[in-house]
């Protein structure tokens, strides 16, 4: 298939490497790399442009927006599969006002650090749209084994659905940092504390529960986690809680606090 990649930041990088072994893959990005004519005359196009926290903690849209925007005023006929992290609703709106634009959402997965291999391994694939649309789009990842699940599914879901993932990674740091932080004011060393928590079968592995994080950060899962806490009403909700105690900033915060204490 002719496939291209419409922004070659992490994921859209490890998207063009990981597909190019097995389809026709051309890169674009605003800062110069490639052609857009290549883009428009690809079957499919992935958009992985960055979406960046705004002020109000909710993600900024403009950047997928406006990829949309110019593929609807192209008159692009390949199926859109976008990638970037959306606030949730964004797919919706996006079908509203670009009805000619064949879209679908695939949210990614992967770790920044091994993005290549965790591209070409996934432990699932997620994905919304129609349903023959969604078939094509998964139609490229044949090559990845059918033991690992293809999750159809709404737009709202699989954007909450990413969401909820980096959620879920800054409950597991912020809890470890907890214990580390009550291990510590007890004198004792809270590895083994932890280790008799992920050596359990329910919770399967020690990632994001080893003392020594210090709070959770990197590009993705504060920006996720804000932007899941700007669509919960509830003020006493965990995901505020998690922000108050769990992100690096909170934890370098606290641990200031408390040498200045001693």
């Amino acid at each position: 298939m002719k496939i291209s990649i419409i922004g070659l930041g992490s994921v859209g990088k490890a998207a063009e490497l990981g597909l190019s072994e097995f389809h026709e893959v051309s890169g674009y990005d605003i800062d110069g790399r490639g052609v857009w004519q290549d883009a428009l005359s690809s079957e499919l196009t992935f958009v992985c442009v960055n979406t960046d926290a705004a002020e109000d903690s909710t993600l900024d849209m403009s950047n997928v927006i406006d990829v949309c925007r110019k593929l609807s005023e192209d008159e692009y006929s390949g199926l859109v599969v976008v990638k970037s992290t959306l606030q949730p609703g964004t797919m919706d709106k996006m079908e509203s006002e670009f009805p000619r634009v064949r879209l679908t959402y695939m949210p990614e997965f992967l770790r920044e650090k091994d993005a290549v291999e965790w591209f070409g391994d996934p432990d699932r694939i997620v994905i919304s749209g129609g349903l023959e649309d969604m078939e094509i789009a998964l139609s490229c990842f044949d090559w990845v084994s059918e033991s690992i699940p293809r999750l159809r599914m709404e737009h709202l879901e699989a954007e909450l659905g990413k969401l909820a993932h980096n959620a879920y990674i800054a409950t597991k740091v912020t809890f470890t940092c907890e214990i580390e932080r009550i291990a510590t004011e007890f004198g004792v060393d809270p590895y083994p504390v932890m280790e008799s928590v992920w050596t359990d079968r329910r919770v399967r592995n020690s990632a994001h529960l080893t003392p020594g994080l210090g709070g959770f950060g990197g590009k993705c899962v504060p920006k996720d986690t804000a932007a899941l806490s700007s669509v919960d009403k509830d003020p006493d909700s965990i995901l505020k809680i998690l922000e108050e105690r769990g992100s690096k900033k909170a934890v370098e915060r606290r641990n200031m606090n408390r040498i200045s204490e001693e």
